[in-house]
């Protein structure tokens, strides 16, 4: 019976393809002119007889080649040939199967006056370039500022750059991979005046012996300089001091040369000023990122900061950030990637809170009438990286280190008066090896990935005058991952079993008022990946199958459990314009050890979990379907996706409100969540007022249930969000951009139906205005509005102004005043898993900042 409905489905699959290709065209040929030598960049388009529509266009490559795919009919068909200095030329499609050969004619004309002015966007296969002169304005400094106005490019407050909703997984400076995740360094750093273009490619496997075998759907941006910019150092010097008591100071050097690469940065604040450069935002990891044991942050005691209204608001800080990367091509075929990063921050903030638990009929709330919050991190990190990526061949070893010290201190007036000191330690070294060899259409792969990191950590509560409460983590493990993988291709056929071991070493001592608990586990895995991949004309469908066995000791008792993970993707290409992407899973949800420990932990004053040593498991399925649409010639992007998650747990999330505390664990019980997402976004470039605009909404849902005081809570989380923005250089010498947000959270508890919600609007508005050539002046304005109670909203309004004066090419002066209007409160109000959080923050006040900056 089963193989009767396999049989039926596969009769379906094979109908459905036959009726969708059955009516594909394919034309290639080749463009010359009268001297029969080849003629490039050529617009190749293809359109229907008398109508004029457009179906599809390509260019023609340096060889005069063309080729263009097309599910359609070919009747009544006809290509256009045009370039510049030629007389255009159509050509009727008769037969699909014969290349063309096209002759294009020499057309001379008189030219009164023509401003030649190059395309803002280009697509070339999957590659599109943007040209940043189309998108730059006087205010702009970095390639950062002006990748916020390109249609299709998102950059977040983070730093992170998103291309039609979706990661960058790589970033590279003249095709070269620096910087590794941290491409904030490159953004926030390199002038746009050096750079000429910036493409973004699509669907891009960054491993080249991989092109044409492994299909990846990310996208990568390069950053393409301008030749002046090349070969020569440059970069910024900045000093400036203001009132009250600022200072900030700024160095960058950076040189790109065709065997070298160097970028070097200082930056050092206290006006609350804080960078995205130190983010990394994908694993430096061209094959994928390895696991390691992933060790957790018990002890949860820092400063809070104002979110939604950015850090430097509300954070009265001192930092120095200190990076160096460097890149050597050695010899013809390796690179060789320096890095090195140091940071020192010392961070003050001072707010009030309210946080009110709901539980069921009842409600527990707790009052932090003044929390004066204090810490001083100090961080470094190092990478030594040989690595070489060829047709045939890819080899990469990286080590790495990494250092972190945080002290952070919080005094505490309310409900429950207390201080509260931590220490946090973190240190891994780590070394990753790769090396890929290909043969044909075969492709051998080992990969070896060892960590050894430590985290100690450190807490003393100390509460109305009594004897401290002391908590002492040590926490340390040491991780071993390797695997091999062969794979080969027949025709459209792509077959690849990755063999993967891994060994992990986990030991966890806490010591909690002098009772002291200790844990030793060892995990061993063995897990094969089989994976099937077929092509067929435009659409790429991928079977793999996660199949694994695993053994855990825990207190010298072994605990073993195995497992089939399967996914199932399909990927089509439906037109130049348009591609379709979905995606169905089920994973078994292997055991957290960061939950195995004995006894509890205090994570703060208020706050302990409880270890939960447990072997059972849960399971979940996911779909997921997305669409992306483009015309570049239109400057016109949408994206829009939809993702459903269904999960069974084996536990229950549970809390006990007990005297001062809460106490988290897990309890045994069967459990549901469910999660819905669905998002998408649409950029257009609007030539009528020479700028872009872009709105994209996004609503999710989360259902699920928390056990606290012993009664099961059922409810669920609905969170609606809509943005916009719009930049315009409609009126001259004036740069415009606005930005809107709207966001709506409701918690709702469905034993009674209540529900609780919160609202909240933000806008802002900045225009840059140059009064003459050397005379810039800007102004912004930022409105919040936020429900802090039903039916009770806030409004905060925050302004800045500042002046630029640029005696020439290389200097520039500054005067800024933050804050005009001097607020010095901003208040907040969320609903999340059945609590609210009410947070009133200090502000910065007024403060006038003078600085000059000279560029080389």
């Amino acid at each position: 019976m089963i193989k009767l409905k396999y049989i039926i489905a596969l009769k379906f699959v094979l109908i459905f393809s036959s009726q969708v290709y059955s009516q594909s065209i394919h034309i290639t040929g080749t463009v010359i002119n009268e001297k029969k030598e080849a003629v490039e960049k050529v617009q190749v388009t293809l359109r229907r007889i008398n109508e004029g529509r457009i179906i599809t266009y390509t260019q023609t490559a340096k060889d005069g080649s063309f080729e263009l795919k097309r599910d359609i009919s070919s009747d009544s068909l006809e290509l256009l040939f045009s370039c510049v200095g030629y007389a255009p030329q159509t050509h009727k499609i008769l037969a699909n199967n014969q290349p063309l050969l096209i002759e294009l004619v020499v057309q001379n004309f008189a030219l009164k006056e023509v401003v030649i002015s190059p395309k803002s966007i280009i697509q070339r296969k999957d590659t599109i370039s943007y040209l940043v002169s189309s998108f730059s304005a006087e205010e702009d400094r970095t390639i950062g500022d002006v990748l916020k106005k390109m249609p299709g490019v998102e950059v977040q407050e983070s730093g992170k750059i998103l291309y039609q909703g979706k990661e960058l997984n790589k970033f590279y400076i003249e095709g070269s991979d620096m910087l590794g995740g941290r491409y904030g360094l490159a953004t926030n750093n390199i002038s746009y005046e050096n750079v000429s273009r910036v493409e973004i490619m699509e669907n891009h496997q960054p491993v080249k012996a991989l092109e044409d075998v492994t299909f990846s759907d990310s996208p990568a941006m390069n950053i393409k300089l301008k030749e002046d910019a090349k070969s020569r150092w440059a970069g910024t010097m900045k000093g400036g001091s203001g009132i009250p008591g600022l200072w900030v100071a700024e160095a960058v050097a950076m040189r790109f040369k065709a065997k070298t690469q160097s970028m070097n940065t200082y930056k050092g604040n206290n006006t609350g000023s804080e960078s995205f450069e130190m983010n990394v935002f994908f694993p430096d990891g061209d094959l994928g990122s390895m696991q390691n044991a992933g060790l957790s942050s018990y002890v949860n005691v820092s400063p809070s900061s104002a979110g939604g209204i950015g850090n430097s608001r509300s954070n009265f800080n001192q930092t120095n950030n200190l990076t160096s990367n460097n890149l050597f091509k050695v010899g013809k075929d390796f690179d060789f990637i320096t890095e090195f990063t140091g940071s020192f921050d010392r961070r003050e903030s001072e707010y009030s809170a309210k946080t009110t638990y709901f539980l069921g009929e009842d409600l527990i709330s707790v009052e932090d009438k003044t929390e004066n919050a204090y810490s001083f991190r100090k961080a470094f990190t190092g990478k030594l990286q040989l690595k070489s990526n060829q047709k045939q061949y890819y080899l990469n070893n990286t080590f790495n280190f990494n250092y972190d010290r945080n002290d952070p201190a919080i005094e505490i007036l309310g409900t429950y008066p207390n201080s509260q000191k931590a220490k946090f330690e973190n240190w891994t070294v780590s070394n990753n090896f790769d090396i890929l060899r290909r043969r044909g259409e075969k492709v051998f792969t080992f990969r070896s990935n060892n960590e050894l990191a430590s985290k100690p950590q450190s807490l003393e509560v100390s509460k109305n005058n009594q004897t401290p409460i002391c908590q002492d983590i040590v926490l340390s493990s040491f991780s071993s991952n390797n695997s091999m993988d062969y794979s080969f291709m027949i025709g459209k056929f792509r077959y690849n079993s990755p063999i993967n071991l891994l060994y992990q070493y986990r030991q966890i001592e806490n010591e909690l008022d002098n009772v002291l608990n200790h844990l030793n586990t060892h995990k061993l895995r063995v897990n094969t990946s089989p994976s099937f991949q077929y092509n067929i004309n435009r659409v790429r469908f991928n079977l793999s199958v996660f199949l694994y066995y695993q053994t855990i000791s825990v207190g010298n008792q072994w605990h073993s459990l195995y497992g089939a993970n399967p996914s199932l993707s399909m990927n089509w290409i439906a037109s130049p314009f348009l591609t379709l992407n979905t995606a169905l899973s089920y994973s078994n949800q292997l055991p957290n050890e960061n939950l195995f420990y004995y006894g509890n932990i205090l994570n703060n004053y208020r706050q302990q979990t409880a270890g939960y040593i447990d072997f059972s498991t849960g399971n979940a399925a996911t779909f997921s379907v997305r669409a992306e649409y483009k015309d570049v010639l239109k400057a016109f992007f949408a994206n829009a996706g939809i993702i459903y998650t269904k999960r069974r747990n084996t536990k229950i999330s549970a809390q006990d409100f007990i005297d001062d505390y809460i106490l988290t664990y897990y309890q045994p019980g069967n459990t549901e969540i469910e999660m819905l997402s669905v998002s998408g976004s649409v950029d257009k470039g609007i030539s009528l007022i020479k700028g872009t605009a872009t709105i994209s909404p996004a609503f999710s849902r989360y259902n699920s249930n928390i056990v606290r005081n012993g009664i099961t809570i059922p409810y669920s989380s609905d969170s609606y969000s809509l943005r916009g923005m719009v930049t315009s250089r409609a009126v001259s010498k004036c740069n415009l951009t606005y930005q809107a947000s709207y966001s709506y959270n409701k918690n709702r508890m469905e034993s009674n139906r209540q529900y609780f919600s919160s609202t909240r609007f933000t806008e802002s508005f900045k225009v840059t205005y140059s009064l003459m050539k050397s005379l810039q002046m800007s102004y912004a304005l930022e409105h919040y509005c936020n429900e802090l109670n039903p039916d009770n909203y806030k409004h905060f309004i925050f302004s800045d102004v500042s002046v630029s004066y640029l005696p020439g090419n290389r200097w520039e002066l500054t005067c800024g005043v933050k804050n005009i209007f001097n607020e010095n409160r901003y208040s907040s109000f969320i609903e999340s898993e059945l609590a609210s959080f009410y947070r009133s923050y200090k502000i910065r006040p007024r403060n006038i900042l003078l600085s000059a900056t000279y560029r080389f």
